[in-house]
């Protein structure tokens, strides 16, 4: 979900909950005019009047983006819902009748909590619902109201109770949802990431060079295409092993990205060839940059590189540079690759531009 999106779901909610609370001043209003409570109209008026502000309120916040300053509120809940019970609890006032009723009525903004809020969360939401009866439970008694704040403090300890219970449930909710981000998530880098050497994989590597001539074609600029091969890696596994193999690749890949700027785009194209992505570098710059590649992956002490021919491991690359070498994926690539093995054809261990 995009942050638009999850900016308008939050809107939705708190719209939502503050239909929810002129329902109940609506069943307030509908008691008084069966004659079941005798509430001033001044103060249903000044209810619906706090009500529809503290609502429009919220809606302002998230409009202007403010929610974004509370690193711990990041969903939106506990602001929404202290504002909520702080409400209920004000109704109850208006109706003490109703007092029993509009606490579990609590429990109908729970559901705005499932999967986001875990047990710490509804617990505190709860405490502060039931401090708020309880508060209001004395103020009535003190009103001549005939509550006993006894029978009170077990009602709000039930509630409580009941809160405990569903917190552990709600706790189960969150944290399932969080497995299921970080599952999501898992699965996404999977799709783009080779397994081996943790750079990005053909094919979203394709994807990117694409996008990358459609911007270029766009607004104008250059961009190089570097294919890059190991020398003689067969003897290698043969001697070593595959296991030893992989480690060589895995060593290689992360010595080609840390030399890399961070705009540049490093992919494992296919078995020992490597793809490289340099944005907004002409082929002349380019090839400056892997001759100074190619030179740190000939010095690097990698293990076992003595059963090499050279003593060596070395690495081959072909540049290919758009739009000066095309601005076709298909023939981008197939002047890379001419290059390369251009350079393999002359001896190896070398950097070769494409000629056009």
């Amino acid at each position: 979900m995009g942050a638009h999106d999850w900016q308008a779901t939050k809107e939705r909610r708190v719209l939502l909950a503050g239909a929810g609370l002129l329902t109940a001043l609506g069943v307030e209003v509908l008691l008084v005019a069966l004659g079941f409570e005798t509430i001033p109209s001044r103060q249903l008026l000044a209810a619906f009047g706090l009500t529809i502000g503290v609502v429009a309120l919220l809606v302002v916040i998230l409009r202007m983006g403010w929610d974004r300053a509370l690193p711990w509120d990041r969903h939106f809940l506990y602001v929404p819902l202290s504002a909520a019970a702080l409400l209920l609890n004000l109704y109850a006032y208006l109706a003490p009748s109703l007092r029993f009723v509009l606490l579990m009525a609590w429990f109908g903004s729970m559901a705005f909590m499932v999967g986001l809020a875990g047990a710490a969360g509804l617990l505190a939401m709860g405490g502060l619902m039931a401090a708020g009866y309880l508060i209001v439970g004395y103020a009535l008694n003190r009103r001549g109201e005939p509550v006993s704040m006894l029978f009170e403090g077990v009602v709000a300890a039930a509630f409580m109770i009941i809160n405990g219970y569903s917190a552990v449930v709600f706790e189960g909710f969150r944290r399932e949802r969080a497995e299921r981000r970080v599952l999501r998530q898992k699965l996404a880098e999977m799709a783009i990431t080779d397994v081996l050497t943790g750079l990005y994989n053909r094919r979203h590597f394709e994807e990117i060079l694409k996008a990358e001539i459609a911007r270029i074609r766009r607004y104008g600029g250059h961009g190089t295409l570097v294919m890059i091969d190991v020398d003689f890696l067969k003897p290698y596994n043969d001697t070593l092993g595959h296991l030893a193999g992989d480690a060589g690749l895995r060593e290689l890949a992360a010595v080609l990205r840390s030399h890399l700027r961070v705009s540049d785009v490093l992919a494992r194209y296919g078995g020992d060839e490597f793809a490289l992505i340099m944005i907004n570098t002409p082929k002349r710059g380019a090839f400056e940059a892997v001759e100074r590649l190619r030179e740190l992956v000939e010095s690097h002490p990698f293990r076992g590189a003595e059963v090499l021919p050279s003593g060596r491991l070395t690495v081959s690359a072909g540049i290919a540079g758009y739009p000066e070498d095309g601005m076709d994926y298909e023939e981008l690539v197939r002047k890379a690759d001419e290059a390369l093995y251009e350079a393999k054809h002359q001896g190896r261990n070398r950097v070769q531009s494409s000629i056009r």
